[in-house]
């Protein structure tokens, strides 16, 4: 086989270039896409950003009081991690609009991890409850810490949410009266809804 510089020997530049194109240009093309492989990743990891607490409403308020719980939480918490809020607004147990497509996306938001509080009323929390998609708030904190006044909502002795009207922001509007703030078992920022549920909880708050 002959060895490459002793190819070359003799050949000028343009006839150098041309010659290793030709022959090596797969391995140059395969070096290039390894290359830049490996710098997307490498630039991934030190450039992502943590993934946002996401908080998903499924209640009768309007998109005004929805919109005024975001603001006042958004200002007055005190936290290193992003908050999303998704709405869902339904009435009397109906969801409003293309029912069947808002709550396939609420699924598969669940599925994939991206809702990590839930909001909604008691009946439709029972169902997710049957299918072992809540989890139960003992798992991930101590009970102790939302204060005794806070009502709950429990199945088999088991707590699994706590009353919006005793937390921050949820109890200045009437329509969150009749929910409660859930923890999907697939959530991905539990430390994170740790720590909101303790701030919503503080009676101390002002």
């Amino acid at each position: 086989m002959i060895k490459l510089k002793d190819a070359l020997a003799g050949m000028k530049t343009a006839e150098k270039v041309e010659y290793i194109w030709e022959y090596y240009k797969l391995h140059i093309i395969g070096s290039i896409f390894l290359l830049v492989f490996v710098w997307l990743m490498v630039n991934g990891l030190l450039t992502k950003d943590a993934e946002p607490l996401g908080i998903t409403v499924v209640s009768e308020a309007t998109l005004a009081e929805l919109e005024t719980v975001e603001e006042q939480l958004l200002l007055h918490m005190d936290n290193d991690f992003d908050i999303l809020f998704e709405y869902m607004q339904h009435q009397g147990g109906i969801v409003v609009g293309d029912s069947y497509e808002m709550l396939e996306r609420l699924a598969t938001s669940i599925g994939v991890g991206q809702v990590d509080l839930l909001v909604t009323n008691g009946p439709f929390a029972e169902q997710l409850i049957d299918e072992n998609i809540l989890s139960p708030l003992d798992e991930m904190m101590e009970l102790d810490q939302l204060g005794s006044s806070h009502e709950r909502l429990e199945v088999d002795g088991v707590t699994y949410g706590i009353r919006t009207a005793d937390l921050l922001f949820f109890k200045e509007h009437q329509t969150f009266q009749d929910t409660y703030l859930f923890v999907p078992e697939s959530g991905r920022n539990k430390e994170e809804s740790q720590a909101l549920i303790k701030y919503l909880s503080d009676t101390n708050e002002q």
